[in-house]
């Protein structure tokens, strides 16, 4: 049976993993992801850091599992940040991390030089400095030597596939994460990279996802122990990737890729007409670019939660002796807390905020506090913030789509957290499916190159072939009116503190 190498170089982790064409695991590999920050707090990655442990990973997959039968491998990745590469296929520059918001004035420019509403209806997105263009920007006008240098602007699985064989080139999902892609045209938009002076040849080609790109070279090779020879196979951005295993297309669902950050995508049939209105929504080309994505996100979701459990559960930040403990061992408290955490609640933007906002200068929050509350209290408090903004987010997207969806695809490490789930469950009404494969990302990778070599006839045929559910949390209804309640007080929160952020963010930018 052929086995299929999927790569994922996510935000918490860099992942290598080999499946099967039943899309079982045979071996799976991963490291830390390795972010980086400078005295100034800006977050940043090593390209040859990111290579080296790339590399390493697929190494150990290919090890353990032989390399007699690999058919394929594809690449899955994060979005935004963009890695320069010279004329001589050098990388000299650290890459900007996709959540670093350094780019602000840029993408402030970008504002006047088009407008939002006009921004939205030519590349789906809003002006946030997250994106590449305004990334690129910052890079022109801080580092103009390393702007000098760039022969060609990649993201990261485009890096990756570089490394792998040699061809400078992109897919529909992370081209659209640019703000520099046409999106009713799918293709570079001439308009915008002319008015911001960014020659349009600097960016790669645009390739479908589950085409073949090339070849692996002999310098992968050697590195990664992949035959040379093999097929690379276009993947894409990570969170679409992952919609393949959950069975996203296969019913009125939502992909919840619970990570780092939160991403909630309601995928298009094929051929449906772009929304021109702009609800608080992001909109992206799909893996199959006939499709389009509703997407809406929360940036700082596990984010959040890491955060509470150190600050909550932890004193070595006083420099007292640390005392080891699992999330799991300390849910337990945190269970018993009855819902509403005795009036606390919790504002989830430690990163800015997500949809349908999307304001960097907005800060997170705790309100209600009184002297009683407790550590269990807060940290309940905070998966309950978290949910009541998927509730919005998911909101957001029913009105944008015209019609109800039946439950959450759940992905990520936050399915292990259960109560988690539950409270999601409870506050947006929905139905939690969480798939058995754990590593969809890798996974969806994996499928896609499948596809490039012809195991499967599409994205659908493949999704048919592994999507299986082994757990399902239903919304407890006797919390429903209750958080109701909750929800309508929370739906005023950013509302109440926008000019003090923005002022605080101005204060300590």
């Amino acid at each position: 049976m052929a086995v299929l190498i999927g790569i994922d170089v996510g935000t918490t982790n860099w992942k290598a993993a080999a499946f099967n064409e039943e899309g079982k695991p045979v071996v799976i590999r991963k490291t830390p992801t390795v972010t980086r920050y400078d005295q100034k707090g800006q977050g940043y990655y090593d390209p040859d850091e990111i290579w080296a442990n790339v590399s390493n990973v697929i190494k150990q997959v290919v090890d353990a599992c032989g390399s007699e039968n690999i058919a394929a491998v594809s690449v899955a990745s994060m979005a935004e940040s963009v890695v320069p590469i010279d004329k001589e296929g050098r990388t000299y520059y650290p890459v900007i991390a996709w959540f670093d918001i350094r780019s602000r004035k840029q993408s402030q420019e970008v504002i006047d030089r088009f407008g939002r509403n006009n921004l939205f209806e030519m590349t789906g997105l809003d002006p946030n400095p997250i994106f590449s263009v305004p990334k690129i920007m910052w890079i022109r006008e801080n580092e103009p030597e390393v702007y000098k240098k760039a022969y060609k602007w990649l993201q990261m699985s485009d890096y990756i596939n570089w490394r792998l064989c040699g061809e400078f080139v992109t897919d529909y999902t992370l081209a659209s994460r640019t703000l520099a892609f046409d999106i009713d045209n799918n293709k570079w938009s001439e308009e915008i990279l002319g008015e911001m002076n960014i020659p349009k040849d600097t960016f790669p080609t645009i390739l479908e996802s589950g085409k073949v790109i090339g070849k692996v070279n002999n310098s992968a090779s050697k590195l990664t122990g992949i035959p040379e020879g093999v097929p690379v196979v276009m993947g894409g951005h990570d969170h679409p990737c992952a919609t393949i295993p959950t069975g996203v297309l296969l019913g009125r669902k939502i992909l919840d890729s619970s990570g780092t950050a939160e991403s909630f995508l309601l995928v298009s049939g094929k051929g449906e007409k772009l929304p021109k209105e702009n609800k608080g929504q992001r909109v992206c080309r799909y893996l199959d670019p006939s499709r389009y994505v509703l997407w809406g996100g929360i940036i700082a979701s596990g984010a959040s939660v890491d955060w509470g459990f150190k600050r909550f559960a932890s004193v070595d930040e006083w420099g007292f002796e640390k005392i080891d403990y699992s999330y799991s061992s300390l849910m337990g408290k945190v269970e018993a807390v009855p819902p509403g955490s005795n009036g606390a609640m919790y504002l989830p933007h430690l990163r800015g905020s997500g949809a349908p906002y999307w304001d960097p200068r907005s800060k997170g929050a705790f309100l209600g506090l009184k002297s009683t509350h407790t550590s269990p209290e807060l940290m309940r408090a905070l998966f309950e913030g978290l949910s009541f903004q998927a509730r919005m987010v998911v909101e957001m997207e029913e009105n944008v789509a015209g019609y109800n969806v039946e439950s959450l695809c759940t992905v990520g490490g936050g399915t292990r957290l259960r109560m988690w789930q539950q409270i999601k469950a409870d506050i947006t009404g929905k139905t939690i499916e969480i798939p058995e494969v754990e590593d969809a990302t890798a996974l969806g990778a994996a499928f896609l190159a499948g596809v490039g070599v012809g195991i499967y006839k599409d994205i659908e045929e493949a999704s048919k072939a592994v999507s299986r559910y082994n757990k399902r949390i239903e919304p407890d209804i006797k919390n429903r009116d209750f958080y109701n309640k909750l929800y309508e007080i929370y739906s005023n929160a950013y509302y109440a503190l926008v000019e003090t952020n923005a002022k605080l963010d101005e204060t300590f930018r």
